[in-house]
This record gives structure tokens, sequence and C-alpha cells, in this order.
């Protein structure tokens, strides 16, 4: 889907396109977040998707200063946003999350981090590429980062898990072939892979599941929860974060080619009830109905 021209200059004027730098605000109440851990100065989508909540309700609401939290796992995130340390985190939703802290169940991903690419040595990309079956897939050794969602959600599923500490860990133990694959959502992958010599996602198939990622608020932060859920409604009514989506991400999901693979489904079992399952706004159309089957 392209942008308009209209929409990229108001995400242009607001500083939230990736070349663009994200200059702050010099004033207001410092909101302290911890979103996917990148370098500072690199490009985040997640940030730009909270910075355009912010900038979007800014008339309403006022001005505001961003801090970046140190890097923590997300286990040490949801204990920060309890202790009220952390004002901000995004994570796939769980039970436990949502009742540790505020949740915006709007998910940051459209729906698309629960779709996963495997990823294998480029030299056994014949050898695994012809996979058509879930109970194939189940045979082979796969890692998940210990504290994601996704694992507990695979291992309600059957599937055998080699936790990890790290997502980093994950090329040194495939090269080593202690496991077979590893998988990201299908807007993540690619920029992953290609900056990793010898591996390769491979086509043809996907694993899926129901995983909306949503922007966590700490419970003593009400008014910034208020704030936020106020510049989801204006964001949704008005086309800016589709804009903003389709500039960050839709050249990967092009990519990702979702249509021409199988698509291996699973059930997350954690999938909170008030999980907005049936409101089209929220998922990406490639994946909206398929997960409400």
């Amino acid at each position: 889907m392209s942008v308009s021209r209209n929409r990229r200059h108001c995400l242009s004027a607001l500083g939230l396109l990736p070349a663009l730098g994200a200059a702050l605000p010099p004033e207001g109440p410092l909101i302290r977040h911890s979103l996917v851990q990148l370098p500072q100065d690199a490009p985040n989508y997640e940030f730009a998707v909270l910075r355009l909540l912010l900038e979007r309700t800014r008339a309403s609401h006022g001005p505001y200063r961003l801090a970046f939290a140190p890097p923590m796992t997300q286990s040490r995130a949801f204990l920060q946003l309890a202790s009220g340390d952390v004002d901000v985190a995004s994570s796939i939703t769980t039970t436990e999350h949502e009742a540790q802290a505020l949740a915006l169940r709007v998910c940051l991903y459209r729906g698309l981090l629960g779709i996963r690419l495997p990823i294998a040595l480029t030299r056994r990309r014949a050898e695994l590429q012809g996979i058509t079956t879930l109970e194939q897939a189940r045979r082979l050794r796969l890692a998940q980062v210990e504290s994601w969602p996704d694992t507990q959600i695979l291992k309600a599923n059957g599937w055998p898990v080699h936790p990890i500490a790290r997502r980093d860990s994950f090329p040194a133990l495939l090269e080593r072939e202690r496991i077979d694959l590893f998988a990201l959502g299908a807007i993540e992958v690619y920029p992953i892979v290609d900056a990793l010599p010898g591996l390769s996602v491979l086509d043809g198939w996907l694993i899926a599941y129901p995983a909306p990622a949503y922007f966590f608020v700490s419970p003593h932060q009400p008014e910034l929860a208020d704030r936020l859920r106020k510049g989801w409604e204006l964001v949704l009514a008005d086309g800016s974060f589709v804009a903003l989506f389709d500039v960050w991400l839709g050249p990967q999901l092009q990519r990702a080619a979702l249509n021409e693979r199988r698509w291996l489904k699973l059930r997350n079992p954690d999938l909170p009830a008030g999980t907005p399952l049936q409101d089209e706004r929220l998922w990406h159309p490639l994946v909206g109905a398929r997960l409400r089957d």
C-alpha cells in the first residue's frame, strides 16, 4: 500500500520517518520507556509510534519529554513498570503482563509479530524448505528467547524449544547445528538475517499464532495511559498509524510474501480474554481473518 503525499508530509514534519532524527520536545513531564533495545540514535519503529501518539495529543495534553531506560529483559521491564521505575514498555501480551501493567490493546505490528518466518543455515535450505505439515515442523529443533512469550506458545503446541537468554545467541547455535531453526516476525526478520552470512529465511512456509504486541503503561501512570489511548483513537481514525506502518515496515512485509506460504497455525493459550480480535481496524488484512478462524 502506498502512502499518500499528505500523510507522508505530516509524518516527516513530526520527525517520524526512518531517515529522520527524533528531536525531543524540550519541556513537559518525563516519560521513561523500555522499547525494542536498539542504540539510542538508531531508527526505531516503536519509538516512532510512541512519538506519533504523543504528538497527536500534544494539543490536548501538552508537551512531554522521552528518556530511554537502560537495556533490560522483558521480565525486568515488567517489574520496572510495576514499581513505577519505567513508564512505558512494549511486549507481546500475556495474561500475566496485563495483570502487571496497563495494556493499550492496539497491536503495534497489526498482528504481524506472531507471523514467524523460519531462519536456517543456507547450506540446509533445500533440506528444510519442503516442510508441509505442523507435525513435520515440530520434529525440528527450534530455539527461542526464554523471556519472550513466544517460548511458552511454542511449548504449549508441543514444540520442543531450546531456550536462549539473548536473541544474538541463535546464529552460533545454528552454525554448530545444535538447533535447526530460529524464527522471527515477518516484519523484523530480513534486516537481521541479511547481516548474518550463511543464514537464510526459508521460503514456502511460516508459523502463525495470535500474538498482539502492545504498549504497556505503568499502573502508577494512569493519566499517561489515558493520553496514549486517546492518541490511538486519533491515529486509527485519521490513517496516520497505517501510514507510519507502511513507511517503516511495508518493504519487509512485501518481501515476506505471506500469501505465497503455507501457514502452520498454532494456538495461543495465554491470549487474554479481552483481546479485540474482532476489531478489523487493528489487524493487517493479510492476517486478521486467518487469526480469527
